[in-house]
This record gives structure tokens, sequence and C-alpha cells, in this order.
């Protein structure tokens, strides 16, 4: 099985109400994520590049959960997946405006 880190900033955080797609995933070690911003899209945040760095939860994700993930966050039309470094440069999949 293949895992892969997910960095997530909203609604797939602890206590959000997409938190349980993550159901079975391990967390990894909480991460900085720069030259980015969030704007509010449809009442949920959205990175898009910017100047200034988020804070998010880092999750191994293993590659049955991406469909489901995809689903919700509607990728590739208003969210896409992007691979980016953290300011620690791990690797991370990163949900972020299409």
């Amino acid at each position: 099985m293949v895992l892969e880190r997910l960095f997530v900033y909203g609604s797939l955080k602890c206590g959000g109400e997409a938190h349980p797609l993550l159901a079975g995933c391990s967390r990894d070690e909480d991460g900085d994520l720069s030259h980015v911003q969030l704007k509010i899209h449809e009442g949920y945040p959205m990175l898009c590049n910017g100047n200034s760095t988020v804070a998010g939860e880092v999750y191994w994700i293993a590659n049955t959960h991406w469909p489901d993930l995809d689903a919700w966050e509607n990728a590739p039309n208003t969210y896409k997946k992007n691979l980016r470094s953290l300011d620690d440069g791990r690797q991370v999949w990163v949900y972020e405006a299409a």
C-alpha cells in the first residue's frame, strides 16, 4: 500500500466536518506552508498563492482514500491537488484553488 502525506488546513482538520474522511489515516507532525494565503469559497477555506504562512495538520493517506477526498474537494474542478514542500522540507499533497 502506497502512503503519501496530505496537508490539511480547513474542514479536513481534526474537529472539522470532513475529518471523518481521514478515519484510519495516521497523523504525522503538523507543519507550516509558506507563500500562500487563505480565502473563503462558499463558506470553506481555500488555499491560494500569497505571502502568508498557513499552519496545518499532516496525515498519511493510503491510495484507497484519495477518491473520497477528491470527491469532497470537488477536485479538479473547485480544488486541485498539488505537491508542495512544507517549511521543514517534507513533501505533501495540498488541496488548493483550481
